[in-house]
């Protein structure tokens, strides 16, 4: 039932009233026990795409990376990684407003998670509810909150935020980013940009740092790095 309510949630991602894309590299040193990322740098081409359609919106990402040496769990260099996150609106698909206080809208949210390995992949399952909040200096702020299901790592729960706040103060200066908390670990991820408004190839173009930090609960399993970053948005 679960994967059949996850598959219609996925066919309904084409209905899109509004779509935009962007593609990013990122360069970043990983150093210590980071768990399963490389043994040192890696490069990271990363395309994303946010869309709505007529019932909820669509989130998407894929993730190639290359290792200047290989990744610790694995015998190789590249690796991809990807994510499929559709929700579906209960005030569009009701047609009433579910809004209170600052809760712009209630969804149902489903999440699609898969690392591809030589020999083996990791995938995620996600199921559960998810809302738009209205927050003082953030043009979005959306909270997820999931039942897990992965093949590596047993059944959990997880809250997800993603936010993303444009030309801070009247500046260039953009901040985006996400966090995910389960009762196993913690993942984080946030970026500080320049917007050059400036059109190359009909994008607008960005750069400037990620930081991307992860612990995993009870171990010394850590990654604490900055990431060099250049974002092009259509």
């Amino acid at each position: 039932m679960r994967k059949i309510l996850f598959l219609s949630l996925v066919l309904l991602s084409p209905l899109f009233a509004f779509s935009t894309t962007n593609i990013e590299y990122l360069y970043g040193n990983f150093t210590g026990n980071s768990g399963f990322d490389t043994k040192g740098a890696k490069s990271t081409v990363t395309l994303e795409n946010f869309s709505t359609f007529a019932y909820g919106d669509f989130f998407g990402f894929v993730d190639i990376t290359r290792a200047n040496d290989r990744f610790k769990n694995a015998d190789k260099k590249s690796d991809v990684y990807f994510e499929l996150s559709p929700r579906v609106s209960f005030s569009k698909t009701l047609h009433k407003d579910f809004s209170f206080l600052f809760v712009k809208d209630i969804f149902l949210a489903g999440q699609y998670n898969r690392q591809v390995h030589k020999f083996e992949d990791y995938h995620a399952e996600l199921y559960g509810v998810g809302t738009d909040l209205s927050i003082k200096g953030f043009d979005v702020f959306g909270l997820n909150f999931y039942k897990k299901e992965q093949n590596f790592g047993g059944q959990t729960y997880q809250l997800s935020a993603n936010y993303i706040s444009e030309h801070i103060f009247g500046t260039p200066l953009v901040v985006d980013g996400f966090l995910d908390w389960t009762t196993g670990d913690f993942l984080t991820q946030n970026r500080l940009l320049y917007d050059f408004d400036y059109k190359l190839a009909g994008a607008k173009t960005y750069m400037g740092t990620e930081w991307h930090y992860y612990r995993v609960k009870d171990t010394d399993i850590k990654s604490n790095v900055l990431q060099f970053m250049v974002m092009m948005k259509w």
